[in-house]
C-alpha cells in the first residue's frame, strides 16, 4: 500500500465517522421526519456502493452500442437515454405502492421504521466485514444479463428494465431496506419520491459516457474501483452510526 493509501484511509474513516454522528443527529433531533431522512442516507449509502456495478454496466453499453448498434452519436444518446428510462420505469409502480402504504401504516409507520432501522443495521456491519459472507455477496456481475440474453441493447427500454430488475434482486437489501423506511414517511409523496429518487440515482451512471465521453468515463470507472472498499467501509460506519440511533428514537417516539 502506498503512503498516499495509507494517508486517504484515515482520513475517509475520520470522514465517515462525522458523517454517522451527523446522521445520527439528524435522527434524534427531528424524530418526526426519522424515516425520510434515513432514506435518504440509505439512499446515497446505497449508490456509493452499488455505483461500481451500474458504471460497469454503462461502459460495456457504450462500446457494445458504439460497435453493434449505433452509427452516431444520437444513436448512442438514444439507446443511453431508453435505457435509463427503462431501469427508471422499472421502479414507477413500486414508488406508488409504497406510497400507498405510507398512508395506509398511519400510526403503525413506526413499525414500519424500526424494520427499516435493524436493516440499516445489518447492511453497516456487513459493510465493515462483520457478519460473514455478505448481503451482495451473491452479485453475478452485470455482464450476466447480456450473457444469458436476458438483456439485449438492440432493445435498450427493455434492458433498462431487465437491469431494474436485476438490481432489485441482487442488490435487494439497499432497496428493500429503502422501501421499508419509504412506506414508514406517513406520506404518499415522500414516500413515493425516495423510491422514484432512488431510481434515478442509479441511471444516471448509464449517461455518463455520454455525457463525459466514454475514455473519461473509463478513467472516473478507475478511480471509482480504487476507493470502493473505502467507500463501501465508510458506508458502512455511517450506517450504523444511523440505525443504533435511529432504533432508540423509533422506540420513544412509539411509546410516546
Amino acid at each position: 500500500m502506498s503512503a498516499r493509501s495509507r494517508t486517504r484511509l484515515p482520513l475517509a474513516a475520520l470522514v465517515a465517522a462525522a458523517a454517522g454522528v451527523a446522521a445520527a443527529w439528524s435522527v434524534l433531533v427531528v424524530p418526526g421526519h426519522a424515516a425520510a431522512l434515513a432514506a435518504m442516507i440509505l439512499l446515497v449509502g446505497g449508490f456509493l456502493v452499488m455505483a461500481p456495478c451500474a458504471m460497469q454496466m454503462a461502459l460495456t453499453m457504450s462500446v457494445v452500442v458504439e460497435r453493434t448498434h449505433a452509427s452516431t452519436d444520437r444513436d448512442i444518446t438514444r439507446t443511453a437515454t431508453r435505457f435509463a428510462l427503462g431501469y427508471v420505469g422499472f421502479y414507477v409502480p413500486f414508488a406508488a405502492a409504497l406510497g400507498g402504504l405510507a398512508l395506509l401504516l398511519g400510526d403503525a409507520a413506526w413499525i414500519a421504521v424500526m424494520v427499516g432501522a435493524v436493516i440499516a443495521l445489518v447492511l453497516g456491519l456487513a459493510a465493515l466485514g462483520r457478519l460473514p459472507g455478505g448481503p451482495l455477496s451473491r452479485c453475478r456481475g452485470p455482464l450476466w444479463l447480456l450473457r444469458t440474453g436476458r438483456a439485449s441493447f438492440g432493445h435498450p427500454f427493455r434492458a433498462g428494465i431487465a437491469f431494474g430488475q436485476y438490481c432489485a434482486t441482487c442488490c435487494g437489501p439497499y432497496v428493500f431496506g429503502l422501501a421499508v423506511l419509504a412506506g414508514g414517511t406517513r406520506s404518499f409523496w415522500i414516500g413515493s419520491g425516495l423510491v422514484l429518487a432512488y431510481a434515478a440515482m442509479m441511471a444516471l451512471p448509464f449517461l455518463g459516457p455520454v455525457l463525459v465521453g466514454p475514455h473519461r468515463y473509463r478513467t472516473l470507472n478507475d478511480s471509482v474501483g480504487r476507493v470502493g472498499p473505502v467507500l463501501e467501509r465508510s458506508t458502512g460506519i455511517v450506517l450504523v452510526g444511523l440505525s443504533l440511533a435511529l432504533i432508540p428514537a423509533t422506540v420513544a417516539q412509539a411509546l410516546g
